[in-house]
This record gives structure tokens, sequence and C-alpha cells, in this order.
């Protein structure tokens, strides 16, 4: 088959499957499978695929008709413009989560300025990290460069530690239920936890479902385990004036925020994404 085949084929399977995204996901596999770029493919669109190339994005069209998300079959995404490498063993960064990274971001410039005076920058934390990548992107693009990562997961502390090699960032990492095994003070905080309910976790898109770790979706019963955990205890580990932020459904800020506000958190706000959806609640320790 040609590459015009290839990717016409991919196109058509992908959207009689229900795919959303078939065109652009078609795209992205025939560009990995042959090494090109899409400019290249379409100059080369006519010639015969090499059968290396050929299998190869036959095994990658199979996989996503499994609906096994494109994440895991090419093992990387971007967020927040970084490369971040994925696998099973984690949740796929997401487009929405850039909301909590980038609040974080701009708060850690407001951070710098109150450190100095201690001669010192700002120390970041970053829990239920997975892939690292909030607490990687919040360190490389605030110019802090250094971060502590924490994961009750063994598989994703060994990932987040080659996204930070891979970007240029220092990260220590805990292997640590939330704060159990954390120590010290910190500045920033920030938290993707587990959010969905028991219940819902079978009804959500096969992508997730069956594919992404339930360790890192299973919220509890409600969905808001996790954040009466983070918030009860956050406040040992943050110094005074220090930053809490937390990622949300988009039907649970109301809850969290005043979880946070009851806990004696001040200045607590929700954000949204880009999406205009209530994605991010975040205060400041008194």
């Amino acid at each position: 088959m040609t590459y015009r085949q290839l990717l016409d084929k991919a196109d058509r399977s992908l959207k009689e499957a229900g795919i959303e995204d078939h065109l652009s996901c078609a795209r992205i596999m025939i560009c990995e499978a042959s090494g090109f770029g899409m400019a290249a493919v379409i100059l080369h669109e006519h010639e015969e695929a090499s059968v290396a190339h050929e299998e190869r994005f036959e095994e990658f069209l199979s996989r996503r008709l499994r609906r096994e998300p494109l994440e895991y079959i090419i093992g990387r995404t971007s967020f927040m413009g970084l490369d971040i490498i994925c696998s099973k063993d984690c949740l796929i960064p997401r487009f929405d989560t850039e909301s909590l990274a980038g609040l974080a971001v701009d708060e850690a410039a407001r951070q710098k300025l109150k450190c100095a005076a201690e001669g010192r920058l700002p120390r970041l934390l970053d829990i239920c990290t997975g892939t690292g990548c909030v607490g990687i992107s919040v360190a490389a693009l605030s110019g802090i460069k250094k971060v502590t990562l924490a994961d009750i997961s063994p598989a994703a502390i060994r990932l987040a530690e080659r996204n930070a090699s891979a970007n240029g960032v220092e990260a220590t990492t805990v292997l640590s239920d939330l704060f159990e095994d954390i120590d010290g003070e910190y500045d920033i905080i920030t938290a993707n936890p587990p959010y969905i309910a028991s219940a819902e976790i079978g009804t959500l898109e096969p992508e997730v479902a069956v594919f992404e770790p339930r360790l890192a979706l299973d919220g509890g019963e409600d969905g808001l385990l996790f954040y009466r955990r983070i918030i009860s205890c956050a406040p040992q580990h943050l110094a005074k004036g220090a930053f809490l932020a937390l990622e949300t459904g988009e039907d649970q800020t109301g809850d969290v925020a005043e979880l946070m506000r009851s806990a004696g958190f001040d200045g607590v706000e929700i954000h949204k994404d880009l999406a205009g959806l209530p994605r991010v609640v975040c205060g400041y320790r008194q």
C-alpha cells in the first residue's frame, strides 16, 4: 500500500469505529510509523510504503481500534510545550491540566519575590505526580528548575524521573501516599489527585476506563476522598503564605473550595480552564 492508502485506510477505519479525532490520529500514526513529518508523508504519499513502515502502522492502527489511547501507543505527549513520556502506569497528561500548571507558574513568580528576601528560590512539591508533568513544567517554565515529585506508585516515580531529566529539571522523588513520607515545608504545592467517583469509572470512555490506571482515577465513593486528605494535611507542609492548587472535576470545585475555606485557607479561588469549565481550586496557608 502507498502512504496515502495507509492514511486513508486509518482515517476510514477510525471514523467507522466512532473515534472523533480520526483524521489527526491517522496522521500522527503514519508519521510515527514512517519516521516522516507530515510534509514528507505528503511528498511521498504515492510511493509504496516499506514493509517495516506498513507493519508498524498496522500495529498502531490495530491498537487504536481497540481504543488504546494514542499517547500510550506512541509513548509521549505534549504538555505546556514540553515533551512528556507516557506509559500505561500513569494517567495521560491532558490539556485541561495545563490550567493548574499555568496558575502555579504565575504563582512561582510571586513566590520568587517573597523568597528572595531569604536568599532562596521557592520550594515546589507536586503530589500524585504521575508522569511528573505538572511539577516539571512549573519548575522548567518558572526558571526554578528544582521540584519534589511524590507518588504512591513506584512505576510513576520512575517515569517522573525520566521526564524530569529529559526536560532539564532537577527532581527529588518521594515514594509516598500523599504526605505520609513528605518532610519539610514548601512554598507551592500542586496536585491532580484521583477524583472520579468509584461507581462512575465503568461508565467512562474505554480509553480511560479500560486503559488508564484505576489508581490514578478512583476518588472514592463521592470523588472527594483525596481532597479531604490533602487539604487536612497540606498546612503542615506549607510555609506561611504558601500556595496550594488542586485540579478537580468541573462539578467538584464548590465542594473543594469549601473544604479549603473550612481548613483555614485564605484567598480561596476557583479558576476555569480554557474551555470555560471550573477546574482548579487554589488558596493560601494563613
